[in-house]
């Protein structure tokens, strides 16, 4: 946990706020970008609590989660069924969804396939880094044809 307590200290002592322009063409007129939009209203509830993760991990796409996506992720003192919840294991960052709560036993079920099944009496013993609330996800083209204007 503290590898994530000092990467969101990096990230306070690093990067800049700037909201970005924001388009609402619900309005029937001419675009305009006279609002900017903060993200931090849309993904980002509690900041003290929430950092950035970036997945690594190609085989979750079964899951709609692809390398490259960047997950929004809050610390959290509760979990609900249907949750997705980072663990570090080994070094490394897993996710897994907190399925079920079955005679005294929490399950966790891996979205990698390689990884597996976590069931355990104390769910609040594991390695949790927090609860995704939020993915990013980047649109690529499919094919890889480039065009010159």
């Amino acid at each position: 946990m503290s590898y994530v307590n000092n990467t969101m200290a990096q990230r306070d002592n690093t990067y800049s706020y700037r909201p970005m322009p924001f388009y609402d063409d619900s309005a029937r007129r001419p675009l305009t970008f006279n609002k900017k939009l903060d993200l931090n209203l849309y993904c980002i509830k509690r900041p003290q609590q929430t950092c950035f993760i970036q997945v690594t991990n190609p085989n979750m796409l079964a899951w709609g989660i692809e390398a490259g996506d960047m997950l929004v992720v809050e610390k959290s003192d509760n979990l609900s069924v249907g949750d997705l919840v980072v663990l570090e294991l080994e070094h490394t960052f897993q996710i897994y969804e907190f399925v079920a709560h079955n005679n005294d036993e929490y399950i966790f079920f891996p979205l990698d396939a390689k990884m597996k099944t976590i069931k355990t009496r104390h769910w609040n013993a594991l390695p949790i880094v927090g609860v995704v609330t939020n993915s990013i996800h980047q649109m690529k083209p499919r094919n890889t044809l480039q065009f010159a204007a």
